[in-house]
C-alpha cells in the first residue's frame, strides 16, 4: 500500500510536467497557425501602412496620442490597451485589421531579446518609433545592453521607412543607427522639439518647432514627459502628412491614459493618478509635475518594484527626490 502511495504521489508531482510537455507542441502549433494567418491578412493590404511603438515607458501613452492625432485624417487601427505581445498583437490583426484601414499603430513589449523582432517578422513595419530606454524589466533582460538591442530591433528591421527616436533619452541618442531617423524631444538638438512649456492643473501649453516652422498647442495633460510623448506623435503624424494647423484641435482634445498622470477634480481637492506603472523615469516626472502645481500636496506610492538588485537604491533616489 505504501508503495502505491508514493507511486501516486511521484505520478501526481510529475502529471503537470508530462501534460506541460505534451501540450507545448500543441500550443506552439495553435499560435503558428494563428501567427501565419496573421501575416496572410497582412499581405493582403499593400496599402496599409503599420507604424511600430516600443520603449520602457511612455509607448502606450505615444501609442494612444499618435492614433488620434492620424485620426484627424486618416482611418487608424490601433493595438488595445497593453496589447503588446506576439500573440496580443496577432489577435488584434485577426479580429480588427481590414482594407478600411490607412495606418496600424503597432505597439510592441519585450521581457527578453527576439521578442520585438518576432513581432516585426508578422506585422512587418513601414516606420517605428522608440520612446524611451530605461531599467525596467532590468531582471529578466539581465543588462542595460540588451534591453537597448532589443528596443532597436524595431529599428533593424526598417528599409526605407523612418525611425522615430526620443533624444531625450541617453541610450536612445547615442546608439548610431544606419536609418532615416527623425528625432524629437525637449531640446533644440532634435528634429521636432517643445519650449515655452507651462504646467497648471487646467493642462499644458507649449510650443513645437520644427526647422522654421512652429505652432503653439495646448492639451488638457499635465507633466513635461507627457508633452515629450506627444511631440513624438506629432512628429509622426505631422511626416505622415497632417499639418501642425490640422494637428492643434486633436491636441486640445487629447484624454489622459486612465491611471497614468490622469486628473481627477473633487471639486475641493485634485487627485492626479498614475497608479498604472511605477518606473525610476515615471516617478521622477510625476514628482516635477507636482512640484509645480501650487498649494498642499500629498504623495501616496508603495515604490516601486521590478528592478532586480538596483530596487534598494532607486527607491532610495525616488525617496530624496520626494
Amino acid at each position: 500500500g505504501s508503495e502505491m502511495c508514493i507511486r501516486d504521489r511521484v505520478f501526481s508531482l510529475f502529471m503537470p510536467m508530462i501534460a506541460n510537455f505534451i501540450n507545448k507542441p500543441i500550443e506552439k502549433g495553435v499560435n503558428n497557425h494563428y501567427i501565419n494567418d496573421a501575416k496572410r491578412i497582412i499581405s493582403e493590404l499593400p496599402n496599409l501602412v503599420t507604424i511600430g511603438i516600443t520603449g520602457s515607458y511612455g509607448k502606450t501613452s505615444t501609442k494612444f496620442y499618435l492614433n488620434k492625432l492620424l485620426s484627424a485624417k486618416y482611418n487608424v487601427l490601433m493595438t488595445p490597451e497593453s496589447y503588446n505581445t506576439t500573440m496580443g498583437v496577432v489577435k488584434t490583426v485577426r479580429g480588427s485589421l481590414n482594407a478600411t484601414y490607412d495606418f496600424f499603430i503597432c505597439e510592441m513589449g519585450a521581457k527578453g531579446v527576439g521578442e520585438i523582432k518576432e513581432i516585426c517578422d508578422i506585422v512587418k513595419p513601414k516606420h517605428s518609433m522608440i520612446t524611451s530606454i530605461g531599467e525596467q524589466h532590468l531582471e529578466t533582460f539581465k543588462s542595460v545592453d540588451n534591453i537597448i538591442k532589443t528596443k532597436f530591433e524595431i529599428a533593424d528591421c526598417i528599409t526605407d521607412g523612418t525611425v522615430y527616436l526620443n533624444y531625450d533619452n541617453e541610450y536612445i541618442r547615442n546608439r548610431q543607427i544606419n536609418k532615416n531617423v527623425i528625432s524629437y524631444g525637449l531640446s533644440a538638438e532634435s528634429d521636432y522639439y517643445a519650449d515655452n512649456i507651462s504646467v497648471t492643473v487646467k493642462g499644458t501649453s507649449f510650443t513645437v518647432h520644427h526647422g522654421e516652422e512652429k505652432g503653439e498647442f495646448s492639451t488638457k495633460l499635465i507633466g513635461e514627459h507627457n508633452v515629450q510623448n506627444i511631440v513624438g506623435a506629432i512628429a509622426a503624424a505631422n511626416t505622415l502628412g497632417v499639418s501642425f494647423a490640422e494637428l492643434k484641435t486633436p491636441v486640445r482634445r487629447l484624454e489622459a491614459v486612465p491611471h497614468r498622470m490622469e486628473i481627477i477634480d473633487k471639486g475641493g481637492s485634485v487627485i492626479i493618478d498614475d497608479a498604472f506603472n511605477s518606473n525610476p523615469a515615471g516617478a521622477k516626472a510625476a514628482l516635477d509635475t507636482l512640484a509645480l502645481m501650487e498649494g498642499y500636496k500629498i504623495l501616496i506610492t508603495p515604490g516601486m518594484v521590478e528592478l532586480g538588485e538596483k530596487e534598494y537604491e532607486l527607491n532610495k533616489s525616488f525617496g530624496s527626490q520626494a
